[in-house]
């Protein structure tokens, strides 16, 4: 999340669902230039939240949201009950200290990234391991799905050798003794 700050808006009810909007929205001219709404299936809470670059976190950045999703959204975006902004750039864990000269993404779904790690019990899903869409959340969700299925993968390879496994009789599994000359 290094360069970005998140913002999520809450609102007595998703008035932009009633008014037949999506509540999600790509965006050039505002802080915010991905928005999605995460409300509820019935509308609880009722909450888009959008991404902004870190930079633009300054004094101002609250009434320059409100006026992007007014914009998008229609007049009742202009008085969130509340409004969260998360900083990542601000916080120790996530983000590292070059984060805002960081313009080289092409480690983004590396294929490194693709292949579990620690014999197969690890599987990497982020959507920094993305091949499309990588740093999205579009990315993050195609990265989870490929590795589900490659769990999955392993978990049906790792039956199919316990029934080979099973099919074997126990005569098969000891150990071959050499027969060794008693003397007499």
């Amino acid at each position: 999340m290094g360069a970005v700050a998140k913002v999520v808006a809450h609102y007595p009810a998703p008035f932009w669902r009633e008014a037949g909007l999506a509540g999600a929205a790509f965006s050039r001219t505002g802080p915010l230039q991905e928005i999605h709404d995460m409300s509820g299936p019935e509308g609880e809470p009722a909450a888009p939240f959008g991404f902004a670059h870190a930079r633009t976190v300054r004094p101002g950045l609250e009434l320059a949201v409100t006026a992007q999703l007014t914009r998008l959204l229609g007049p009742a975006a202009g008085v969130p009950d509340v409004l969260h902004v998360q900083n990542w750039s601000a916080e120790h864990w996530t983000s590292p200290s070059t984060v805002q000269r960081l313009a080289d993404y092409s480690l983004f779904g590396h294929p490194l990234y693709q292949q579990p790690a620690l014999d197969g019990q690890l599987h990497w899903a982020s959507s920094e391991t993305a091949t499309e869409y990588a740093g999205h959340i579009e990315g993050a969700l195609a990265a989870g799905e490929t590795a589900a299925r490659s769990v999955v993968t392993a978990l049906e390879d790792t039956d199919s050798l316990i029934t080979d496994l099973a099919r074997v009789s126990p005569h098969q599994l000891t150990p071959h003794r050499a027969h060794r000359p008693t003397a007499h």
